[in-house]
C-alpha cells in the first residue's frame, strides 16, 4: 500500500494510546442486572452510532474485573463476530462497557481514524481478514495489524471536518426523510378512516356517509396463465421494492425453465404472495407493460368504475388493512392469506371523487419521501466517492498557515 508524500503507513495499534490498548469486552455478561453498568453489543452497533435505548446492564463487581475494556467519550468500537467491521463511535460521557465481540480502539487521533475505518478500503481489508468457517471472526492481532495511511496532522483535521460536514448533511437529510414518512403515516391514519375530510371541486368539505362493502365487490381475481409461452419475464414481488427481477435480488433467474403455467400479470394489475402477504409483500404492477408470477402467487385488478387504484394501494398499507390482514392469518396454515380471505375484509368505501383527492394528497407526500430518499441517497454516493479520494491522499486538502500553526 503505497502512500503519498508526507503521509505514514502505520499499524493501527501504533495509533492507539499507550494506556488503552485495542481490547475486547466481557466474556459472559450473565442475567440483566437492574440498575447496572450498560453493556454494547453489536446489536446496539448501527449506521456509525451507538443505539442506547435497550441496552444490557451488568452488575458494577462485573464492569470493575473488566475495567480495562470500559469505554469513554469517542472511543472507536468494532463488531469482530458475525458481521465484522460493524463501526461506531461512542459519543456519550456516561459509563459502559463492551461484549466481547466488540473490539474498542482508543485514539488522539479518533476522527480521522473514524472515518478511514468506516471507508470502503478499510472495510475490505477489514473483511478480508476474516476467518472461521461457520461464523466470521476478527482477531484482535489482526486488527491491531490493520495498516493505516497517516497524513499530517493538520490534513488529518480538514480531512475529518470535511467528512463530518458531510455526515451532519446525512444526517440532516435522514430526519427529514423520517419525519416526511411519520407525517405520511399521520395522514395516512386521518384520510383513509374519514377522520380528515378533504374539500371537493367546489371547495366544500365532503360530508357524506362512506359506503362498508367487502373487497370482494371491488376486486376480481385474474388467472390467466403464460399457455403459449409469449412471456419470458418472471417476477417476483418484495416487501420493499414491489415488483422485481429475481435475478435482480438473488444475482441469478430462480424460475423454471417451464413458465407456461405461470400466471400472467398485466401493468396496473395487483399480486402477491399468500404466505406474505403478512409481512407486506403486495404490490401492483408500475414499471413494466407485463410479466409472469409463479402459479403460488395471487394476481387481481380492481374495479377502476368503483375504486380509485392509488386509493387502494394506499389502504394496502394502512394500519387498518394491517389488522385485517393479521387477523385473517391467526390459526391459518403458514400466515397464508388466500384471495377469498382477502375479498372477506370488510372496506369503507368513499365516493370517487373523494378517492381521488385522498389518493392526490398522499401522491404529494410520496413525492416528497422520493424526492428526499434520492437527495440521501446521492449524499451517500458523494460521501462514498469523497472519502475514496480524500483517504487515499489522490485528492489533498488545502491548508493555510492557521492551520498548520
Amino acid at each position: 500500500m503505497s502512500v503519498p508524500n508526507g503521509w505514514e503507513l502505520k499499524r493501527l495499534e501504533e495509533l492507539c494510546l499507550p494506556d488503552a490498548p485495542i481490547t475486547y469486552g466481557v466474556l459472559k455478561p450473565g442475567d440483566f442486572y437492574q440498575g447496572g453498568i450498560p453493556l454494547l453489543q453489536i446489536k446496539d452497533l448501527r449506521d456509525g452510532e451507538v443505539i442506547t435505548n435497550d441496552l444490557h446492564l451488568i452488575s458494577p463487581a462485573l464492569d470493575e474485573e473488566y475495567r480495562r475494556s470500559r469505554i469513554i467519550k469517542d472511543d472507536i468500537l468494532i463488531s469482530l463476530v458475525g458481521t465484522i467491521g460493524r463501526i461506531a463511535k461512542y459519543r456519550s460521557a456516561a459509563d459502559a462497557n463492551i461484549h466481547r465481540n466488540i473490539g474498542r480502539i482508543r485514539s488522539e487521533i479518533h476522527e480521522y481514524l473514524y472515518h478511514f475505518l468506516v471507508s470502503s478500503r478499510a472495510q475490505n481489508e477489514i473483511g478480508g481478514s476474516s476467518s472461521g468457517s461457520s461464523q466470521s471472526a476478527l482477531n484482535l492481532s489482526t486488527l491491531r495489524s490493520i495498516k493505516i495511511p497517516v497524513p499530517p496532522l493538520p490534513e488529518q483535521k480538514k480531512i475529518a471536518l470535511i467528512l463530518s460536514t458531510w455526515d451532519k448533511a446525512i444526517t440532516t437529510t435522514e430526519q427529514l426523510l423520517h419525519n416526511s414518512q411519520q407525517q405520511k403515516k399521520a395522514l395516512m391514519q386521518q384520510l383513509l378512516t374519514g377522520k380528515k375530510r378533504l374539500l371537493d371541486k367546489n371547495g366544500v368539505r365532503f360530508s357524506g356517509e362512506w359506503k362498508e362493502v367487502r373487497l370482494k365487490s371491488v376486486l376480481r381475481e385474474v388467472k390467466t396463465r403464460n399457455k403459449d409461452n409469449s412471456i419470458d419475464r418472471v417476477l417476483s414481488v418484495t416487501n420493499h421494492s414491489g415488483f422485481v427481477l429475481p435475478e435482480d435480488q438473488f444475482s441469478k433467474r430462480v424460475a423454471s425453465d417451464d413458465v407456461s403455467n405461470y400466471k400472467v400479470v398485466k401493468n396496473g394489475e395487483y399480486g402477491y404472495n399468500p404466505s406474505r402477504l403478512n409481512v407486506g409483500s403486495f404490490a401492483r404492477l408500475d414499471s413494466y407493460e407485463e410479466g409472469l408470477l409463479s402459479p403460488m402467487y395471487v394476481v387481481f385488478s380492481v374495479n377502476e368504475k368503483l375504486l380509485n387504484s392509488d386509493y387502494f394501494m394506499n389502504w394496502m398499507s394502512s394500519n387498518e388493512a394491517k389488522q385485517r390482514i393479521s387477523g385473517s392469518t391467526q390459526g391459518s396454515v403458514r400466515d397464508s392469506v388466500g384471495f377469498d380471505s382477502l375479498c372477506g375484509f370488510p372496506f369503507k368505501l368513499p365516493p370517487m371523487e373523494e378517492q381521488q383527492k385522498i389518493a392526490a394528497v398522499l401522491s404529494t407526500a410520496d413525492q416528497e419521501i422520493s424526492a428526499l430518499q434520492q437527495k440521501l441517497e446521492a449524499l451517500k454516493q458523494e460521501k462514498k466517492a469523497l472519502m475514496q479520494q480524500l483517504l487515499t491522499g489522490k485528492r489533498r486538502v488545502k491548508i493555510d498557515d492557521k492551520e498548520v500553526a
